[in-house]
């Protein structure tokens, strides 16, 4: 297997076990490699051990949840070069700007719909990091947001 041809490692942080089991399968049968977990806390020491190539990030977990993971993984430069997909219920006005704010680098809206999931995904697989890495650091010490 080629260097572009490897399989991506994609970290979920997801509470809803239906959830999970969506996101696992439509990556998964896209020849993703599906690390899934309940909650931030659980998402940083994963990471940690082994760092993910993309975060998925439910905004609303129980211990910990995704504001607050995300400010922690953009503070952590083990995770430079990681991009960060919020994932929100809350399709409110001012949802997206507030997951950016929090350190996220993308936004979609739950319950998703699998191509442009699917497309999101890539997008940020693909991106070269030198594209987004400015606008990530510029972040480095983002507004901590609370639920």
């Amino acid at each position: 297997m080629g260097a572009s041809d490897r399989k991506h490692r994609i970290l979920v942080a997801e509470d809803d076990p239906t959830n999970q089991y969506v996101f696992r399968a439509i990556l998964e049968a896209a020849g993703h490699e599906t690390v899934v977990v309940d909650n931030g806390l659980q998402a940083l020491e994963t990471a940690r051990d082994a760092p993910p190539d993309l975060f998925l990030m439910d905004m609303m977990m129980p211990v910990m949840d995704g504001y607050e993971t995300a400010w922690r993984i953009i503070q952590d430069s083990l995770f430079d070069e990681v991009p960060i997909i919020a994932l929100t219920a809350r399709a409110m006005d001012g949802d997206a700007e507030r997951t950016l704010r929090a350190g996220c680098d993308d936004y979609l809206a739950k319950p998703i719909r699998r191509q442009e999931f699917l497309d999101k995904v890539s997008y940020w697989l693909e991106r070269p990091s030198s594209e987004w890495m400015p606008g990530r650091l510029a972040r480095r010490v983002p507004q901590r947001e609370s639920a």
